[in-house]
């Protein structure tokens, strides 16, 4: 069996586990001998070269205008329309080298230099992996990540949702024969909370997603971005200045700076030993040092931590069910080692947070891993059978329906195939009498959400279909929509008089398409890391 690599595609960091022929796991490190890789891509005054990693992300101190941070946040975007500005709408594309890259393209170089990186601590060529994303990303995000791992030069064999990813890894070593997991998962830059059931059947560990609610901008950056806010605050009023009103190429540098320095006070922080850590903002030849400490730190980010307790309530409220349904609480992504974060946790549920079940920064990939070798067939080496049957890989962040004319009222409505929280892979088929007769095509418009009607919906796409000029208003025609299992939507017709089936390709307009996918990763091939 060929070595697959479960990679935890990360927000802030990413992680790589590999798993082989004998089915144990094995955490990679990259290039500089770590387990961690930041998700940070620094674009070189070469063309086509990048630097990826650590090495990357220490670029802020320098030369930010050319380092991308934070790009997952952005996937299944228009690549015109990313890094929105709060306060005036404007949008600032990813322009490098006179071209405008999109999220996937980014992901990418990032994804390219971690299937680089486990080659050479393996030793072997790496075709295969599962790329993990947020259970809260949608059809879009998640189709995006998937080229963007195509275009690395990988068979992306599943698009496995973190927290059910974070289930197998911890039920691979936990005792208990049955129980109801809720996971915490609180990365850098987003949050997703997932109840899982974890049984024991026949045929081995049945892991079934129940429901998941979450925010994916909602993150450690934004408990980073919170204290930045505070120390700019503090020293534009000490000197009577506004650093958000200097010239741009200054306040990156002065924002590029502070950022590292925050998240290493962050990390520093909450070590038991520590009760507060000064922070120093420069600018100008002008200087200011805070001691920030645990209470201030807790007092500047109360409003998000509430946030987490909101999604948590809300969840549990739509599955009738109350703290004490919850057998476990795992904790994981970056930001999960916050003692605030912790300690509300605790209040919320009144359970004994038992943090370090797993490893919060490599369960994720060391689950990709056990699942890409259960696809090919395997079973893991730790003495733990997983019944790929019965175990579903997630469930559906929104409901996903067409739109539709109403015969009674002629109003366009979304009929809805798929309801939030439906489990997937899963598949629904509906027949329907076309509009006119003798139509040659037939375009279907795809909808994400809870809404009625297009307008309250979010467009995904839509996929043309070609009828043939022969249908009638009293012919049917069948759409079949399925949720493969990654969670990415598949779009099948058949014309019920000729018996004929037909694939509709949808065209998300905003990631490449099908068929630009063959000559972009050409193009990566001709790439080069640092």
């Amino acid at each position: 069996m060929d070595t697959i690599l479960g990679i935890d595609l990360g927000t802030t960091n990413c992680s790589v586990t590999a798993i082989g022929d004998d089915g144990r796991t094995m955490v990679v490190k990259n290039s500089l001998g770590e387990y961690i890789t930041p998700s940070a891509v620094y674009f070189c005054e070469k063309k086509n070269e990048f630097i990826v990693g650590k090495n990357a992300k220490e670029k802020s101190n320098s030369d930010p205008a050319n380092l991308v941070l934070f790009v997952k946040r952005e996937m299944g975007k228009d690549k015109t329309k990313v890094r929105e500005d709060k306060i005036d709408g404007t949008f600032s594309p990813y322009k490098f080298w006179n071209k405008v890259w999109s999220p996937e393209e980014i992901s990418a170089v990032i994804l390219k230099q971690l299937k680089q990186d486990a080659e050479k601590a393996l030793g072997k060529e790496i075709k295969k992996a599962v790329i993990t994303c947020p259970a809260y990303f949608g059809d879009a995000e998640k189709n995006a990540t998937e080229i963007a791992g195509k275009l690395a030069g990988l068979e992306v064999l599943e698009i496995l949702a973190e927290p059910t990813a974070a289930a197998f890894s911890y039920s691979a070593v936990s005792k208990r024969n049955e129980e109801t997991v809720l996971v915490f998962d609180l990365g850098g830059g987003t949050f997703d909370v997932t109840i899982l059931k974890i049984t024991t059947g026949k045929n081995g560990r049945i892991v079934e997603p129940i429901a998941t609610d979450g925010n994916h901008k909602l993150g450690g950056k934004d408990w980073d971005d919170a204290i930045i806010s505070y120390m700019i605050d503090r020293f534009d009023k000490k000197y009577n200045l506004d650093i958000d009103f200097e010239p741009k190429s200054q306040k990156e540098l002065v924002y590029g700076k502070l950022r590292i320095e925050v998240e290493k006070a962050k990390v520093a922080l909450f070590k038991e030993s520590v009760d507060s850590v000064p922070l120093t903002i420069e600018y100008g030849g002008k200087s200011l040092t805070e001691n920030i400490s645990r209470s201030l730190y807790a007092q500047k980010t109360q409003g998000l931590t509430d946030q987490c307790k909101i999604y948590c309530n809300n969840i549990l409220a739509g599955k009738n069910l109350s703290w004490n349904d919850i057998d476990t609480i795992l904790m994981i992504g970056n930001m999960s080692n916050c003692a605030t974060i912790q300690d509300s946790l605790r209040e919320w549920s009144g359970k004994d947070i038992n943090f370090g079940l797993i490893n919060p920064k490599t369960c994720v990939s060391e689950g990709a891993a056990i699942k890409g070798f259960l696809i090919e067939g395997g079973a893991p080496g730790d003495g733990q059978i997983f019944d790929p049957a019965e175990t579903k890989s997630g469930v559906l962040p929104s409901s996903v329906g067409i739109k539709v004319i109403n015969n009674k009222t002629g109003k366009e409505v979304v009929y809805k195939f798929f309801k939030k929280n439906d489990s997937y892979p899963c598949t629904f088929t509906h027949a329907f009498p076309p509009v006119r007769d003798g139509d040659e095509n037939l375009t279907l418009e795809v909808y994400e959400g809870e809404g009625e009607t297009p307008d309250s919906c979010s467009l995904l796409g839509t996929a043309n279909v070609n009828l043939g000029g022969s249908l009638t208003k009293q012919d049917k025609l069948e759409i079949k929509l399925s949720k493969d299992n990654s969670g990415i939507l598949r779009i099948e017709a058949k014309n019920q008089k000729s018996g004929i089936y037909m694939k509709a390709e949808i065209n998300r307009g905003n990631v490449i398409s099908d068929a630009d996918l063959e000559k972009e990763a050409k193009e990566f091939e001709e790439f080069s890391l640092g």
